[in-house]
């Protein structure tokens, strides 16, 4: 039985009350039941409102991955009546330290395993707005805040200390901010995009309509904090009396044995695990028999992949799952049939559905004009889920959040180019702008190229995904001209301002780049070159 709550927090909170001895979370061979993480955040929350200045620290920053803190200190921060913002410790400090300054976070919580982070991340001129350093799992952060001066510093002793019972803000507001991700931008610095407990609430409640876990359910969980889908698997979990188990970091090129072995009913992954273990031979039919729902986003799903998964997992539903991260997690749903859907997918992909019943949808053509019916058109969104905007950003929240003539609500420019079938079900084309989706990630070409150009010393930068196989981007390839360093140095320094995600598989040196007759790099020669090296092998 699926509960109905007003917030995260909330959500938590009667779970606990309701399945008290389940275990509500399982990590690294440990686990702890509702009532012990109920404990754990709220310790962690106490801290948080004896260091918050409420006139000035609406986020509370999380610098953890697939530790305690990762997770009890999430929940901690709602909990607190705080709104969230992840941080990852292997992205580059300045790309973190930009996120913290444009979110203005004050309170940053950090796991013990990302102290080194810690310290790089507090150099950086960006973080001076963080007067307090919580680490519920460190003794000591003696030469752990590089150098700063002036800082609240919390302990596990200090954390420990704290009472329990703080896992109860008041109901939030529909228009007050939850969360704050962190995207690709084109510009070099990170895109914000804020989303408020409105649309957070209308997704939790689409969802669970949907595909709810129960009480006795375990809810695998395979994202960095920074994908906002980990929030998903956090709440769905806990709203439930489920248990949340943390996919290891080890296990993810190779997740087969740990859904087996951990008896995994609630599957949410990108499409690419998918289409790995499919590589691996991995999906053999009937090798998942525990799996109840399964859920594959980020990217194009092949027919061929969502076939081998659905033998593999013959128990569970097959969801291909679409939602930019502008209209809150996910917005569309499409339901596999293993009978039924093969003869209905196009491109040799599987499609991305039709948006909940609480949104409106419509398709708009090159010129402008909607696409009524079958066709073809770039896809826009309007309803309950979409975000507030980009923060901080007027110009492009005004850029991708519209009005269109004739209509008076506001809409989203989601720039997927999509094909509408007899039945109104959506099936992806391809992007309509300079983004990429590679394993999951969503990049903006530009920002790898804003790197290249300061790292290489010349504007003359171009970066293609390629290859491409089954309509998705299997990798990135770079063009430099004019710069006086080499490959090997351009990767070694691009570490240091882009995550590794984002860092091209390949660099290539060239006297000049092609241009087309308005003088713009011409993209379509550079992939005709990459293509032709590709037949050539």
């Amino acid at each position: 039985m699926s509960l109905v709550a007003p917030d995260l927090a909330a959500g938590f909170r009667q779970a606990a009350v309701r399945w008290p001895a389940h275990t509500a979370l399982e990590l690294g061979g440990s686990a702890w039941t509702y009532t012990e993480l109920a404990a754990v955040a709220g310790r962690i929350a106490a801290a948080v409102r004896v260091a918050r200045d409420p006139a000035r620290d609406t986020f509370v920053a999380v610098l953890a991955s697939r530790s305690l803190t990762t997770y009890a200190g999430s929940l901690a921060v709602f909990g607190a009546g705080c709104a969230h913002v992840a941080l990852n410790p292997t992205h580059p400090p300045t790309r973190n330290a930009r996120a913290l300054d444009m979110a203005e976070a004050g309170i940053l919580l950090v796991d013990d395993a990302s102290l080194p982070a810690l310290s790089a991340l507090l150099q950086c001129p960006e973080a001076a707005g963080i007067h307090t350093v919580i680490a519920p799992e460190s003794d000591s952060l003696d030469g752990r805040v590089g150098g700063r001066t002036g800082l609240r510093l919390l302990t596990a002793g200090d954390v420990a200390g704290m009472d329990d019972g703080h896992l109860n803000a008041p109901t939030p507001g529909s228009d007050e901010l939850a969360y704050l991700v962190f995207t690709s931008g084109s510009t070099g610095r990170p895109k914000g995009i804020a989303i408020d407990h409105g649309a957070l609430a209308t997704y939790m409640r689409n969802f669970r309509a949907l595909a709810a876990p129960a009480d006795d359910d375990r809810v695998a969980t395979t994202y960095e904090l920074t994908f906002d889908i980990a929030l998903h698997d956090m709440f769905h979990a806990w709203w439930s009396g489920a248990a949340l188990c943390v996919v290891p970091k080890k296990s993810l090129v190779a997740p087969g044995r740990f859904i087996k072995k951990q008896k995994i009913t609630h599957w949410f992954s990108v499409a690419s695990v998918a289409m790995l273990l499919d590589r691996q031979r991995v999906l053999r039919d009937g090798v998942f028999p525990d799996l109840r729902v399964s859920l594959l986003c980020g990217e194009p799903l092949p027919v061929r992949s969502a076939e081998r998964w659905s033998a593999a997992a013959p128990n569970s539903v097959l969801y291909n799952v679409y939602g930019p991260t502008e209209t809150t997690m996910e917005m569309a749903f499409y339901r596999w049939d293993p009978v039924t859907s093969p003869p209905r997918q196009r491109r040799g992909v599987v499609a991305i559905g039709i948006p909940f019943d609480d949104h409106q949808h419509v398709m708009l053509d090159s010129d402008g004009q909607e696409v009524v019916g079958e066709g073809r058109g770039e896809l826009y969104i309007a309803g309950p889920q979409l975000a507030v905007g980009y923060w901080k950003d007027e110009k492009k929240t005004a850029e991708s959040f519209v009005m269109l003539p004739g209509r008076n609500e506001r809409w989203y420019r989601t720039r997927d180019l999509v094909e509408r079938d007899e039945e109104g079900v959506y099936h992806f084309v391809s992007r309509t702008d300079h983004m990429v989706k590679l394993r999951g990630h969503r990049i903006e070409l530009g920002e790898i190229e804003a790197g290249l150009r300061l790292v290489a010393g010349t504007d003359l930068v171009a970066v293609l995904p390629h290859p491409i196989e089954g309509g998705n981007a299997q990798g990135l390839v770079a063009f430099v001209a004019g710069s006086g360093s080499g490959p090997d140095a351009l990767r070694d320094a691009l570490g240091g301002h882009i995550p590794e995600s984002m860092i091209p598989d390949r660099i290539v040196m060239v006297d000049q780049l092609p241009l087309n007759s308005n003088r713009k790099i011409d993209r379509g020669a550079l992939k005709q070159r990459l293509d032709a090296e590709g037949a050539d092998t």
